[in-house]
């Protein structure tokens, strides 16, 4: 199990003159009110927000091979905070942001090969995200359904692998559904992320390591109602360029401390060969939710 973990990120040879990539492969849900890891057309009430600041750890999420066979961790370790927050302009629109900043990163010494150690402290790319929400649930429809759209921002860097190829551009539009059942919530999504392409080893006979466009998606299973939330996420990632597919599976169990804060532990193993791909991943936070709808009038 521990070889099959280790050998998740790179098929080839990374090159030191390569362009870089943004290795950040978690885009959270902001609004989060079902569910972490997947926007499963959940959203935010009307005047209402949500922040959190998480931080996150992820073990091994680039790794260095030569024809398959794992030479060491280019990115060894990674910690990570996010501060994410969303805002109910409408009970049928949402409105958020994800800022990511790398707090330190390491790898293995691979100077041998000719590689340079990863810059430790970055800035990552912040992500701007709208959700419009066609039906919901708890207005009398069968189930929500929203669609979302996302657009990361050309800052950080190549050298802290937080900027993405090109202008550092991204895009990823998504479809959500979701359903609760009494106290279980089923949820999916569909969508892709869009973006430049960069080949990470272009000296090689085959390209097999070229980081780009990916579609994705995810199964999602949670509680709703209950004063300890839990969600089981698995997803799925299937790059429209020359590298692996990666799959992973994630937990995240949630409790509300003082009516508006909550506590989230989340994280899970990685599985497949596409780069921001780590062995396990582990992120934990504290969200704060107020309430700035207007109070109901006294008879």
């Amino acid at each position: 199990m521990r070889s099959l973990l280790i050998t998740i990120a790179l098929l080839g040879s990374l090159s030191a003159s390569a362009q870089g990539f943004d290795l950040e492969r978690v885009t959270l849900n902001p609004g989060a009110r079902e569910t972490w890891f997947a926007q499963t057309g959940d959203g935010l009430e009307a005047m209402h927000l949500r922040v959190s600041l998480l931080g996150h750890y992820q073990h091994r999420p680039l790794v260095y091979t030569i024809d398959g066979t794992p030479v060491g961790a280019y990115v060894a370790s990674r910690w990570t905070t996010h501060l994410v927050a969303a805002f109910g302009i409408h009970d049928f629109f949402e409105a958020g942001l994800q800022l990511p900043v790398v707090l330190a990163q390491s790898g293995e010494d691979l100077s041998l090969f000719g590689l340079t150690p990863v810059q430790s402290f970055s800035l990552g790319a912040p992500w701007l995200h709208v959700r419009s929400a066609f039906l919901r649930q708890s207005k009398g429809l069968p189930l929500d359904l929203a669609v979302s759209l996302a657009l990361s921002l050309p800052f950080g860097s190549w050298n802290a692998l937080t900027l993405d190829p090109g202008i550092g551009l991204a895009f990823a539009p998504r479809l959500g559904a979701g359903r609760s059942f009494g106290p279980v919530r089923v949820g999916l999504e569909a969508g892709a992320l869009i973006r430049g392409s960069a080949v990470l080893s272009p000296s090689t006979a085959e390209i097999r390591d070229e980081v780009g466009s990916q579609f994705s998606s995810a199964l999602a299973l949670s509680t709703v109602g209950l004063p300890i939330q839990a969600e089981l996420t698995a997803r799925i990632t299937a790059p429209f360029t020359a590298t692996g597919i990666s799959f992973e599976l994630l937990a995240a169990i949630r409790g509300t401390l003082f009516k508006q804060l909550e506590v989230s532990v989340m994280g899970g193993p990685g599985f497949g060969k596409a780069p921001g791909t780590p062995a396990f991943r582990v992120l934990f936070g504290i969200g704060w939710t107020p309430d700035f709808s207007a109070p109901a009038a006294k008879p």
